[in-house]
């Protein structure tokens, strides 16, 4: 997912908005710890399936890295 992507997704919500994260098909979701931002990313893979898609420090790529 672009980031393009996200802020269209989330566009009209009201700015006090809970942002929290979870696993596909979870039932309960976890308060983000920190939010990131990489500059020596290398994407991997563009598949959602779990796998570890971004390599956060062999790359010249920048990524926004969601921990919790």
């Amino acid at each position: 997912m672009k980031l393009s992507d996200f802020l269209a997704r989330v566009k009209d919500l009201p700015p006090d908005t809970l942002i929290s994260v979870a696993e596909v098909d979870e039932a309960f979701a976890a308060n983000i710890a920190e939010v990131e931002i990489v500059e020596t990313a290398k994407a991997e893979s563009g598949s959602a399936d779990g796998s570890e898609a971004v390599d956060l420090s062999s790359g010249d790529e920048t990524v926004v890295v969601i921990r919790w």
